[in-house]
């Protein structure tokens, strides 16, 4: 029932729109347009005041004209990108769809559920399909921290149950566990002093902070924890003994005691690098957001794998190490998984969507929604 040629329209003209996280108010703005063409009533929030997006939350109600007798159910996707230099040109070739501007992202992440969506809202109307009433949800700056699922309130969502389309790789992958994350930023203050005339009287706070990278586990700890310094920064010039230093760090594990063990060892090894050198050291540590886990007997995991095995494909039920808006929505009482989407090599760009899959997650969408949820 899918309109392929209608579909690959909607999405171009989507990725086309440059969206980077805190500025989606013309995406919004193109989206809320198209759930109104629909017949949805929309709600756009004011979370991006908060944390200065120039947009809000989307959130669309579809109610059903055809009920099923099921409960409502939610779907999710975002519509920030990463940050991009240049602009979106998408061209099909060869059955993919990527970015003839090889300098710049695509923003398949998560454009392809938007674009799916939409579509998918299309067919059910125009065939009347049977269906629980749908809300529709979304988000804003999911790139920079979850920021819009964080403020988003889910009094909005009266659903249970909820489907985020926001992973990468062939449809068909439900993932059901996801990581909890810590960040440590820290700062090490020492003395600066001319680094010719009298080193001796300044304290290196870029040693200090070399002390603590050099001591730490990074990368891969096992198979369920990873952990990473992404920022490093200090001093103001070659010639004067560094005075401050900068690290900004992240540990994930999917088990919260890991998770903790490994926050510990870091924050251990910003102590030695202070003690070592006699810098000074302020640092802190802050929870994004929680780990989810759900069991492949709950509603969302059930819904999913009848409705991939609809299409003819073999689900399977995976971990993440990646955090998305499911965490958030979990942490929030709305249980829900995350599915692969059909987006491959994101946030690079080589990044690109093959057509078939983009398909696939429309005639997806269709499935969940025509699933009686009890």
């Amino acid at each position: 029932m899918i309109n392929k040629g209608r579909l690959l329209k909607i999405f171009l003209e989507i990725l086309r729109v440059k969206s980077p996280s805190k500025n989606e108010k013309e995406i919004s703005e193109l989206a809320g347009q198209k759930l109104k063409d629909l017949g949805l009533s929309i709600n756009i929030d004011n979370c991006g005041a908060k944390f200065g997006s120039n947009s809000g939350n989307l959130i669309g109600f579809y109610r059903t004209k055809n009920p099923s007798g099921g409960k409502p159910i939610f779907l999710s996707a975002h519509l920030d990108t990463v940050s991009l230099n240049g602009d979106v040109i998408p061209v099909i070739k060869d059955g993919r769809i990527f970015n003839k501007n090889k300098e710049c992202i695509l923003g398949g992440d998560d454009k392809v559920a938007v674009a799916a969506i939409i579509e998918a809202l299309t067919v059910i109307k125009e065939n009347n399909l049977s269906t629980g009433d749908i809300y529709i949800v979304f988000t804003i700056s999911e790139e920079i921290g979850l920021l819009g699922s964080k403020c988003l309130d889910m009094n909005l969502v009266k659903a249970d149950y909820g489907f985020t389309l926001d992973g990468d790789g062939d449809i068909g992958a439900i993932i059901g566990r996801g990581p909890y994350q810590n960040s440590i930023n820290a700062d090490f203050r020492g003395k600066t002093a001319h680094a010719g005339v009298e080193p001796e009287k300044g304290i290196n706070a870029i040693k200090a902070s070399s002390i603590a990278v050099c001591s730490m586990k990074l990368g891969r700890i096992d198979r369920e924890s990873t952990s990473n310094i992404g920022k490093i920064g200090g001093g103001t010039a070659r010639n004067i003994v560094a005075g401050d230093a900068k690290l900004e760090m992240e540990a994930r594990s999917l088990n919260l005691s890991k998770l903790e063990k490994i926050t510990e060892s870091m924050v251990n090894c910003l102590k030695k690098g202070a003690s070592k050198t006699g810098a000074g050291l302020n640092y802190e540590v802050v929870r994004e957001y929680d780990g989810f886990k759900v069991n492949k007997e709950e509603v969302p995991v059930i819904v999913a794998e009848h409705s991939i095995k609809k299409l003819g494909i073999k689900p399977k039920i995976v971990s993440s190490g990646g955090g998305s808006d499911v965490n958030i929505f979990n942490s929030k009482g709305k249980k829900s998984v995350n599915l692969s989407s059909g987006m491959e090599k994101i946030h690079t760009s080589d990044e690109f969507v093959k057509v078939e899959q983009l398909v696939k997650l429309a005639n997806l969408i269709i499935e969940i929604c025509k699933y009686p949820v009890r």
